[in-house]
């Protein structure tokens, strides 16, 4: 049986500019994939990007595109559509010659060019902003007119680099549907760049973190929120639900402890730790549940119950010190009750400081 090429194979690959340095990124993103990048600012996501576009040469490692090597490849050969984060729409053209500029530089007649520039009017609902230039566009409309002129051309991959930031939430959340009816529509490749995780978890079918020039984890969102590799990883994605410890080493082995207390056995070796409490798994009550030896049973007292519409949750501050998302009237979690946290034990995720 012969196995599919995955669309993009980055494999050790090495950049750099200035001071800074890609250092040996490796991953892959299959066809139809929602691949979203993350990381702080600096950490070479948009370097990352422009490599796999054509539009800096590695020093090292190899770049394939549909199982075709294009590390050294001329970026208007590989049939990707980028939208940089400026949107980059040249001000001396409208709209209707903005879209169409790819595809007069691929040579098609203008028959053909009038057609698709039509096509992508209807697709993304923009004809009446055909004869506007980009000084007189919202940023809402930049956006989806350099989204337009990107998938003119009918690229394999789609590569957009902070598409959402500059926008108001509104616009936003409704770019953020319509990206997700385009990839769904068209099953093409997106590689998509951002910095907030509510865009994240809505578009991406994977998540890879980026971290001073290296990739810290990559994961399906379930697998990087219950599982983060490094505290780098939690802290970045502001998990609400970690609880600090430390690794003992007893006769028995390592034990991960929090505040004394043995909560389950681990390889790690003896220093401060973390554990992830899984939010799936977890229940809360105010009495004390059955005493199971797979279950981990926390006694805490609520510190704060925020019950607006913005992160609303319980926090707790004894044993542990962390929020759980949801919606909890206070009329039944109070301020100052006694309550029982349970989760099972196998499903607690340790981490290094």
């Amino acid at each position: 049986m012969v196995t599919q090429a995955p669309m993009i194979a980055v494999e050790k690959l090495c950049l750099r500019a200035g001071e800074f340095r890609l250092r040996e990124v490796s991953f892959r993103i299959e066809r139809g994939e929602y691949f979203i990048l993350l990381g702080p600012t600096g950490c070479g996501k948009t370097l990352l990007v422009e490599a796999i576009c054509g539009l800096n040469t590695p020093e090292g490692g190899q770049i394939h595109v549909d199982g075709a090597d294009v590390t050294h490849t001329d970026p208007a050969q590989r049939r990707i559509g980028y939208v940089p984060q400026d949107y980059a729409l040249l001000p001396f053209k409208t709209v209707a010659q903005n879209i169409a500029f790819g595809l007069e530089a691929h040579g098609l007649d203008k028959a053909s060019i009038r057609e698709r520039v039509d096509a992508i009017f209807e697709m993304l609902d923009i004809g009446h902003l055909r004869g506007r230039f980009p000084a007189r566009l919202s940023g809402g409309e930049r956006q989806r007119v350099a989204l337009g002129r990107a998938l003119a051309i009918k690229p394999d991959v789609m590569v957009l680099d902070e598409p959402l930031s500059a926008l108001d939430e509104g616009t936003c959340r409704d770019l953020m549907a319509r990206l997700k009816e385009l990839h769904a529509q068209l099953n093409t490749t997106f590689i998509h760049i951002c910095h907030r995780v509510e865009e994240a978890l809505t578009l991406g079918d994977t998540l890879a973190i980026m971290r001073d020039g290296r990739l810290e984890q990559t994961g399906t969102p379930d697998e990087v929120f219950s599982q983060p590799r490094s505290l780098f990883v939690a802290d970045f994605l502001q998990l609400p639900n970690l609880m600090k410890g430390e690794v003992r080493e007893t006769s028995g082995g390592g034990m991960f402890c929090v505040n004394g207390a043995a909560v389950m056995e681990t390889g790690l070796s003896e220093g401060p730790a973390y554990g992830v409490i899984p939010l799936r798994e977890l229940t809360i009550s105010t009495q004390p549940p059955a005493d199971e030896a797979g279950y981990v049973v926390l006694r805490e007292r609520i510190a704060k119950n925020v019950t607006g519409p913005y992160a609303p949750g319980l926090r707790f501050n004894g044993e542990i010190d962390f929020t759980l998302p949801g919606i909890f009237p206070e009329s039944e979690w109070p301020v100052g009750q006694e309550v029982f946290i349970r989760f099972p034990r196998s499903k607690l995720h340790l981490l290094r400081e």
